[in-house]
């Protein structure tokens, strides 16, 4: 589960989510769906080639997504602490809660 965005609260946070099964991950802020491969490559989390709905999107929701987009195209640094991930990587973070798949 998306808790914080660049450090503020997903825009839709009922919808906001980042999962990871079977080597693929699939991410929603509110708007569209993003998703692709994955690998973890030491503390670096390596997705791509990513790829996203094209639904129309505007506000904080938008900018949100471009930011969890650009995020995941990074590789981002992986830091984890309980059940608490932080993601980070070209001036964008990604703060999750870890939750068991249901």
């Amino acid at each position: 589960m998306i808790v914080k965005v660049d450090g503020a609260i997903p825009a839709m946070p009922q919808r906001a989510s980042l999962r990871f099964e079977d080597e693929r991950l699939s991410a929603n802020v509110g708007c569209n769906g993003i998703g692709g491969d994955y690998r973890v490559d030491g503390s670096r989390l390596v997705a791509g080639p990513l790829m996203a709905t094209r639904m129309f999107c505007e506000g904080q929701v938008w900018q949100q997504e471009e930011a969890v987009n650009a995020l995941l195209s990074a590789a981002p640094e992986i830091q984890r602490s309980g059940n608490a991930m932080r993601l980070t990587s070209g001036g964008h973070s990604l703060e999750l809660a870890l939750v068991a798949r249901s």
